[in-house]
């Protein structure tokens, strides 16, 4: 079987043949990323669902809405299932709960459960209009790739050798699928995502809640069909929205005793066949609560025109490290 990182995003998310029209299971194991352990990363369960849900309707139905809950971590040994069951099936829309599941040790674990909604194009549409990021951020044409940014970071001494290897360990695995350019006024883009968390940055100077990280992206494959461009994207967005109220506020995994995504609200703006992973995109991230040993942050993803493709939003654990009794 060949290894993820020598496949396309695609080819990582195909399906084998099923005699069941509404169970899917892939090739191949997901890969492990943001974690030291066997663990695969979270967007991995969220294309697949995103996908399973979308080979289920009949065509010219377009996905807006996939809300759901992230159960439990996925191995990165054992390939995914997923199981889809029709809720409403009319003229104009289409609703289906999806369950991603992995057997291990011969027991079958959910690791994800959502309802996806579905609608036919309508024929016009009364207001359009879109909300506009936080800031105006310098355009990906004069922006150098993210492995040439933080190799920067390296040669002017502000992180060392050891950060920087950790975070191509830790986070490499997009470099494989997406072309990245960090946007400069960016937390991400000055602070390694957060490794370097002593570096200070350019909004230091903000509340928690007004920071934000940005980077433009596009994806490195050709994409045959809709449902994988809307995978794809599925796949990206789920990234770093965790660990965003850490790094924005200087902190890194090892303050922390657990960090990872409970639920999710993930929306879509444009039609499935509307979208085009092949151009640039920028999206945005920001965090905008964190209390009761949780955190919300939110992603943002727009089209080269400024018109919104899709948004995550996100609560997550947050919890607080044991503390050591006294001697």
């Amino acid at each position: 079987m060949s290894k993820p990182s020598s496949l396309t995003l695609t080819e990582q998310l195909a399906f084998k043949p099923q005699s069941n029209s509404n169970e899917f299971e892939t090739v191949h194991p997901p890969s492990p990323m943001g974690n030291p352990l066997r663990i695969a990363y979270g967007g991995y369960a969220l294309a697949m669902g995103c996908k399973a849900a979308y080979l289920s309707v009949p065509a010219g139905y377009h996905i807006y809405s996939m809300l759901g809950h992230f159960l439990g971590p996925a191995s990165a040994d054992h390939p995914l299932r997923a199981r889809v069951r029709t809720i409403r099936q009319t003229r104009t829309f289409a609703t289906r709960q999806v369950e991603v599941s992995q057997k291990r040790d011969g027991e079958e674990r959910v690791l994800f459960i959502a309802i996806a909604d579905f609608q036919v194009r309508e024929p016009a549409s009364l207001l359009e209009f879109s909300t506009q990021p936080s800031m105006e951020y310098t355009h990906h044409q004069n922006l150098p790739r993210q492995q040439e940014v933080f190799q920067k970071l390296l040669q002017d001494g502000k992180i060392t050798k050891q950060m920087l290897d950790g975070h191509e360990k830790t986070f490499g695995l997009m470099n494989d699928i997406f072309d990245q350019r960090p946007c400069p006024e960016a937390i991400f883009s000055q602070n390694l995502f957060g490794i370097a968390k002593s570096l200070p940055h350019t909004q230091d100077h903000l509340p928690v809640t007004e920071r934000t990280t940005a980077d433009w992206f596009r994806c490195t494959e050709t994409m045959p069909e809709p449902v994988d461009h809307i995978s794809n994207l599925a796949f990206l967005i789920d990234g770093a929205i965790a660990f965003l109220a850490l790094s924005f506020s200087h902190l890194w995994f090892e303050d922390v005793a657990a960090c990872s995504s409970l639920d999710f609200a993930l929306r879509f703006f444009k039609s499935g066949d509307q979208v085009d992973l092949g151009a640039w995109h920028l999206r945005e991230m920001k965090t905008n609560v964190a209390a009761e040993g949780r955190a919300f942050g939110e992603s943002w993803i727009w089209d080269e025109q400024g018109r919104a493709v899709a948004s995550m939003s996100q609560q997550s654990i947050l919890r607080p490290p044991v503390k050591k009794g006294k001697l």
